[in-house]
């Protein structure tokens, strides 16, 4: 009889194709830098750039992932298995890529200042708050795009741990938002998909209010409300967000029938 296959050598296979993907998507966007640095002399870094496309990418492969699902379970694989190994996947992948990231972007520094005069950029705490409250003008749908393009930041330069903490965590959100989105689509339909995108983003737009109150970074306009929240919750309330997406994604998949 055949031993049944277990939820981390799931876990370790779908870790492994989306960091290919993932090398393949560094790489890009290197070349991308590579060709800014060539004709621009005052650039983000590699890690500032990369922590913006970071996630856009995980919430793209995070929408892909569902399609997942009827490979494995065609091949004998529990829903439970492919939901677990997942998880553990997509936390993986969360901890990898900002140190990734960092590294080449270590790397591009020691480059580029030893060869060239060329100005790299890394963001600070400062500078965060100045984008946030210089560009906004009340639009709820631009706040919400801001909330997803720029997210709050740390200068790995000011404190490392920190900043590739919170790139983590914003990209394993993003992952899981996306896997949640797509998961939806798979099971409910282009309705219940479009229903889940508009939750998606209010949870995107949570989970960045929260953190700019940790970080004491202003928050969007139409979002001050969330300011009552008491500080010492806001962290906390953090991890309900991903809770709450984990569970959503566990309730769409756990009887989502196979599309062949």
């Amino acid at each position: 009889m055949q031993k049944p296959v277990s939820y981390t050598k799931v876990g370790l296979d779908l870790f492994y194709v989306q960091l290919t993907w993932t090398f393949w998507a560094l790489g890009i966007f290197l070349l991308i830098n590579i060709f800014r640095l060539i004709f621009l002399d005052y650039v983000d870094s590699y890690y500032s750039g990369g922590y913006i496309a970071a996630n856009i990418y995980m919430l793209v492969i995070g929408i892909i992932a569902i399609n997942f699902l009827p490979y494995y379970v065609e091949n004998g694989i529990t829903r439970k298995n492919f939901f677990v190994g997942n998880v553990l996947a997509s936390i993986g992948l969360s901890l990898v890529i900002p140190i990734l990231i960092y590294v080449i972007s270590f790397f591009e520094k020691l480059i580029v200042h030893n060869f060239t005069s060329i100005v790299l950029r890394n963001h600070t705490l400062e500078e965060v708050v100045e984008e946030v409250t210089t560009d906004i003008d009340g639009n709820i749908i631009g706040e919400i795009i801001q909330s997803i393009i720029l997210t709050p930041f740390i200068n790995p330069e000011a404190n490392l741990i920190l900043s590739l903490a919170l790139f983590s965590l914003h990209i394993f959100v993003f992952y899981i938002i996306g896997w949640m989105i797509g998961a939806a689509f798979y099971r409910l339909g282009v309705i219940g998909g479009l229903i889940f995108i508009a939750i998606g983003l209010a949870l995107i737009v949570l989970k960045d209010s929260m953190i700019r109150l940790v970080l004491d970074i202003p928050l969007f306009q139409n979002f001050t409300a969330l300011a009552n929240i008491p500080e010492n919750l806001a962290l906390p309330f953090v991890f309900i967000i991903v809770l709450v997406s984990i569970i959503l994604i566990r309730l769409l998949t756990k009887r989502a029938p196979i599309k062949i």
